[in-house]
């Protein structure tokens, strides 16, 4: 993905809950009772014809009946309810495993990627410094080939002026002397006559 960043995935939304429908039991009421088909009689009587009315232990039985279907009819949808959740937080988690390792594996692959051009610069940098090392290694070895050319030849040069200017010194010395010694024999000739 681009941007640097590693983009989260987005998880598949889990499957709906189908939510159980719990019905009850209604009561069984007499059919004419209450007004529903047949008028009442004089003096507002009930009709006597029609079914009789359930007594009050037959409605608390029935009562206590369709409580009991009801109250197991909410046990099996939450037992229903329960089942769903586990299986679809499973299979959440399972999704996001496999997310997981995809994501994983794409920065992995990332990483390699970047170390590999890590490496090519890193190769590329230590050539150009050894070759640069190399460079100027050749041209401290030629400046002292020079240097060490010129004071040899200066020292040369020193040397020959040195002994030239002993030669010119001896041969001064030698002429005084041979003047000294000159004049010497010429007082001696001069004083022998």
């Amino acid at each position: 993905p681009s941007g640097g960043g590693v983009q989260l995935p987005n998880f598949a939304n889990a499957a709906v809950f189908e939510a159980p429908q719990l019905r009850a039991q209604t009561f069984a009421m007499p059919p004419h009772y209450g007004g529903g088909g047949g008028a009442p009689h004089a003096a507002g009587m009930p009709n006597q014809a029609g079914p009789a009315l359930p007594s009050p232990d037959q409605i608390q039985k029935q009562k206590e009946g369709y409580i009991k279907l009801l109250d197991e009819q909410l046990r099996q949808g939450q037992a229903t309810l329960d089942q769903q959740r586990k299986q679809q937080t499973e299979y959440l988690y399972q999704q996001a495993q496999q997310q997981k390792q995809q994501v994983e594996m794409q920065i992995k692959q990332q990483v390699q990627q970047q170390e590999m051009q890590l490496l090519q610069q890193y190769s590329q940098q230590l050539m150009q410094v050894q070759q640069s090392s190399s460079q100027q290694k050749v041209a401290l070895e030629q400046q002292a080939m020079q240097l060490t050319m010129e004071y040899q030849q200066k020292k040369s040069q020193e040397e020959m002026m040195v002994k030239q200017h002993q030669l010119q010194r001896e041969h001064v010395e030698a002429q005084m002397k041979f003047a000294q010694e000159m004049q010497k024999v010429q007082a001696m000739s001069a004083g022998g006559m």
